[in-house]
């Protein structure tokens, strides 16, 4: 094990395709880090909404809501100051649009930068069979120098080779990896954002359609369902 490391070493000293597969797998793991973080912040904050909006809207305090969502972490919070605003009076528009809009913007926010994760994945494969081919050119280039064969003259253009190789294929596993999970994660995030989005403007719409001086602030006959990412308007209102 020790000499793999050794040797992995030596390579790094002379090979720049193997220093920027190196420095791609350790900002792969940098970006992977800061928005695990960002996603779990965002799981708590969902959260938080059950108990700081969500119950005392169905107990009909609006204001108490609109307050609750000051100790709701961002992106989240917006969702729900958005479509409360409006609830409230405080301002003009439709709390369902305000709400979809905002929804849509903090299920781009949690996937910012997760494309740079794709992209390694996919490159790194090929920049590590760059690496092999530049080994096996090395090697090719030694049996012309000395005039004769052997492994003792290719050894060490193959061994460049292989490295190459196989650094670029854990590179790439590796931000595959996280991508697929940051992913999987970033869309609990989105239904769990979805599912309290629906039940504070279910209750937005009670409200409105209650008799008083608030049945103005949100129109009957708008769609009461918020399509999550990637649903198209047909099929959101079915």
């Amino acid at each position: 094990m020790s000499s793999t490391f050794e040797l992995l070493l030596a390579h790094l000293q002379e090979d720049p395709l193997m220093i920027l597969m190196v420095l791609t797998s350790v900002f792969a793991v940098a970006v992977a880090l800061e928005r695990l973080l960002m996603m779990l912040r965002g799981l708590w904050a969902i959260r938080s909404v059950e108990t700081r909006v969500l119950t005392p809207l169905r107990a009909g305090r609006f204001d108490d809501a609109r307050q609750g969502c000051r100790s709701v972490g961002a992106p989240i919070r917006d969702v729900f100051i958005a479509g409360l605003d409006r609830a409230l009076g405080k301002v003009q528009g439709e709390p369902g649009m305000a709400m979809a809009r905002e929804q849509r913007r903090a299920v781009a926010a949690y996937k910012a930068w997760l494309w740079i994760l794709g992209t390694t994945g996919a490159l790194m494969p090929f920049v590590g069979l760059l690496g092999t081919v530049v080994g096996v050119m090395g090697s090719f280039r030694a049996i012309g120098e000395s005039g004769q064969g052997g492994f003792a003259v290719v050894s060490s253009g193959i061994s460049q080779a292989l490295i190459a190789t196989a650094v670029g294929l854990f590179v790439a596993l590796e931000a595959v990896i996280l991508f697929n999970l940051l992913q999987n994660l970033a869309g609990s995030i989105a239904r769990r954002l979805a599912y309290s989005t629906d039940e504070a403007l279910e209750l937005i719409r009670v409200r409105a359609a209650t008799p008083g001086p608030a049945a103005s602030v949100a129109p009957q006959g708008s769609p009461t369902h918020i399509p999550v990412e990637g649903q198209n308007a047909g099929s959101a209102a079915k």
